[in-house]
């Protein structure tokens, strides 16, 4: 009997909401672990006694485990089952989630990251499996878009979310909240998820079937998607700093840019799905889809002063961002967090300007307090005027 004939039959197809609601929600938060500790490296640096650079390589060892589990995590799935495997990955990364808010040493949170990666390829190896198994083929591109939608929005709002709670509890606690919920995720996986059993295949069935597989358009299939999402994360990542830089943007303006690309990526997955579940072309579509993106990401990425002779332009209107030079006057002014004399008060005027002042594009420069002696208020006003375009002060003038 060929092993063809020794296979169970194929689950039921549907689309149930429950399924795709926990997978999508689960994506969201495994992906999430790839990215979380960016905006605490600083700190885990001291906390752990290392350096940035070694910090840094947190994210590598991740990566580099996440990468291996998903070759293999697919595979097992197809013998033992696909609810035992989502539920080992996510099982693990919640336990080493823990781990790495535990940490003491580099050491210790170079382990649990290594763990963290096992954890979230064994379940992104899995997933979409699991969704082509009880998924109709008509409907499965919508669907494999909603799993696909949580591992995007995870670059997306993931950082933003973690950094947002870090600022209350730090990386440990935000990193040990990350960790509750995931562990408390599993359990959904384990009721909505069908139990299913793996199917026994015959020897050499996998290096046979390897083989089958490995012809060039699956390959340049692969090479595309990986590029697609290598392309996506540096986007994720350096898209902020880019636009702060480059436009000189206000953070008002900048959190306007990126609500927008997380809209229209969210949008996109859900478009793409429909459309692959409706174009034959499916090859086609991706290529264009990809190919619209690069055309309408190199005018922003890509657009210096100099490329103005390029299109016909002679002249352009330029501005230099202001350089603002803000200091306070008095000695009844003193810093937070120093010993408040009596009869003296706290500078909050200066802390106030500076951010307003920076909020508006500015390059601005704290000059601190200084004291009540004219030659010091003299001298601090002359070397500022050398440098600055804008001298802001705050502070009484005595008769």
């Amino acid at each position: 009997m060929s092993p063809v004939a020794d296979r169970p039959a194929a689950p039921a197809k549907t689309r149930p909401a429950a399924l795709l609601v926990t997978l999508c929600w689960t994506t969201f938060l495994v992906s999430s672990a790839g990215t979380a500790i960016a905006p605490f490296l600083l700190d885990m640096a001291r906390d752990l006694d290392a350096e940035l650079a070694a910090v840094g390589n947190l994210v590598a060892l991740l990566s580099i485990a996440w990468g291996c589990m998903s070759l293999t995590a697919g595979t097992a799935s197809d013998r033992v089952g696909r609810r035992p495997i989502l539920l080992g990955g996510v099982l693990t990364l919640g336990a080493a989630r823990v781990g790495l808010a535990l940490s003491g040493s580099y050491a210790s949170a170079a382990a649990w990251q290594l763990a963290t990666g096992f954890g979230g390829g064994t379940f992104m190896g899995t997933v979409f499996a699991t969704v082509s198994d009880h998924v109709a083929p008509g409907e499965r591109g919508r669907a494999l878009g909603w799993v696909i939608t949580g591992q995007s929005l995870s670059l997306v709002f993931g950082v933003p979310l973690f950094t947002f709670l870090g600022a209350f509890v730090g990386w440990r606690g935000a990193t040990a909240a990350h960790a509750a919920i995931t562990l408390a995720t599993a359990l959904a996986i384990w009721l909505v998820v069908p139990p299913g059993r793996g199917r026994r295949a015959a020897a050499g069935l996998p290096l046979a079937a390897v083989a089958t597989l490995l012809r060039p358009r699956l390959i340049a299939l692969l090479g595309a998607g990986t590029m697609e999402r290598a392309c996506f994360a540096a986007m994720a990542v350096y898209l902020a700093t880019y636009l702060l830089t480059a436009y000189a943007v206000s953070l008002s303006r900048l959190a306007v840019a990126l609500g927008l690309v997380a809209l229209g990526n969210l949008a996109g997955n859900l478009l793409g799905g429909h459309v692959a579940d409706r174009w034959p072309a499916r090859p086609l579509a991706y290529a264009a889809s990809a190919v619209l993106t690069g055309a309408l990401g190199l005018p922003l990425m890509l657009w210096q002063p100099g490329l103005a002779a390029s299109v016909g332009l002679t002249r352009l209107t330029l501005y230099r961002r202001l350089r603002v030079a803000v200091f306070s006057t008095g000695d009844e002014v003193h810093d937070p967090g120093t010993a408040l004399p009596s009869g003296a008060i706290y500078d909050s005027n200066r802390y106030s300007l500076c951010a307003l002042v920076e909020g508006l594009g500015c390059r601005v420069t704290d000059l601190g307090i200084l004291e009540d002696r004219l030659d010091t208020v003299r001298d601090a006003l002359r070397n500022a005027a050398q440098g600055h375009d804008l001298l802001i002060t705050s502070g009484g003038v005595k008769g």
